[in-house]
């Protein structure tokens, strides 16, 4: 990592909001898109001198101008940090908290909807796009179907899977889980220590099903090319990729790969592109799997404390709104048990899988095969890092 403040010059600290920097000048820029006055404008018509080397420049303006060239961004929410001894993501605090509080500043689902679209600047752009208006007769299920996104068409391949892009994906699990967790009305009752811990646990566990779900649909049943939806921007052909883990890993992609997830991995796909898209769920049916799998995870995970009782009262909530579903007048399905076991298996399949790779990093972490470290490593409990 280059020693420098990209702003002024002075020994930098590591990586913030996207640029490497001194630790003064990323508090700078964190203090500047929080504050809502307008900066004044630079009085020299943003010629001023260079001001490297000193430790407060006098001018705000030209300051700022210099944070936004050097790409400081406040949509970045997983920065990278080196050490000598260890790679280290830190959790950016700033977004993680105003996705948590978004949480609780509403005092109904639709106030809470038009509260993050006012605030999508300094949350992310959640695209939310509401196909129809939530009304109180709809059920949890009905409710959490829009939050989930349509896939995208246009994104493209990569031909090169490198670390800014890990951390995209990431981010938009993240913000993805959270917005999901937002439509449930049973999950914004809980106290806030409560839902921050139930999001740390299954944002990397929700997208699982719906990467596989965008890429069967788009490939329609058949996995003939190898691509894979990773994000909504952006997919890989896992013959043609080249995966970069040089920064979290000691060894190579295939190596990496192969100890991980075996040898078996485009098969392990191909079963369950094949699986969901035989399938052929339904919005509703999708929404049940989806937070099927993560309470039943994070009810596994939290055994013995009160969010795993929590957990399985969700999955409660939501097996009367899968049964209500069924058995309706419009579908008239008295006899779902079969397909609804055929979803289940699925999901269970998926938590065998999580199991396994949680063993596996264990024995990648004690031979220091996996270099990475975390801020908030609970985070990243069963996420393969």
């Amino acid at each position: 990592m280059q020693k420098y403040c990209e702003i002024c010059k002075l020994p930098a600290h590591g990586s913030h909001f996207g640029a490497v920097t001194c630790r003064a000048c990323a508090a700078f820029f964190r203090r500047a898109i929080l504050a809502k006055r307008i900066r004044k404008s630079c009085k020299l018509n943003n010629n001023c001198s260079d001001f490297r080397g000193i430790k407060i420049p006098p001018c705000k303006s030209c300051r700022m101008r210099k944070c936004v060239q050097a790409g400081m961004s406040s949509n970045i929410l997983f920065q990278t940090f080196k050490s000598k001894n260890s790679r280290t993501i830190f959790l950016r605090p700033l977004k993680f908290v105003w996705a948590i509080r978004q949480f609780h500043c509403c005092q109904n689902l639709e106030e809470h909807l038009s509260c993050q679209l006012s605030n999508k600047t300094r949350i992310g752009d959640f695209k939310i796009g509401l196909a129809k208006p939530i009304t109180p007769r709809q059920s949890q299920l009905e409710k959490m179907t829009f939050a989930i996104s349509k896939p995208s068409t246009t994104s493209k391949k990569l031909s090169h899977l490198k670390k800014n892009h890990y951390t995209q994906i990431w981010e938009s699990d993240f913000l993805s889980a959270a917005k999901f967790l937002t439509h449930f009305d049973s999950f914004m009752e809980l106290p806030p220590g409560m839902q921050m811990q139930l999001l740390q646990a299954i944002w990397h566990i929700l997208p699982k099903i719906l990467k596989v779900v965008k890429t069967a649909n788009l490939c329609h049943g058949k996995w003939e090319k190898r691509v894979f939806h990773l994000h909504e921007d952006f997919s890989v052909d896992l013959d043609d990729t080249k995966f970069d883990v040089s920064w979290m890993a000691s060894c190579s992609y295939e190596q990496f790969r192969c100890l991980l997830f075996g040898e078996d991995v485009s098969t392990q796909i191909e079963e369950g592109v094949n699986a969901i898209y035989k399938l052929n769920l339904s919005e509703i049916e999708l929404t049940f799997m989806m937070s099927q799998l993560c309470f039943e995870y994070a009810s596994k995970r939290f055994l013995g404390i009160e969010i795993a009782e929590v957990c399985e009262k969700f999955q409660g909530i939501l097996a009367e709104d899968i049964h209500e579903y069924y058995t309706k007048d419009s579908r008239n399905d008295n006899n779902y048990a079969g397909r609804l076991a055929k979803i289940l298996r699925v999901n269970q399949e998926i938590q065998r899988i999580i199991r396994r790779l949680r063993d596996k990093t264990h024995v990648a972490r004690t031979l220091d095969i996996l270099t990475v470290d975390f801020s908030h490593p609970e985070m990243f409990m069963d996420s393969g890092c």
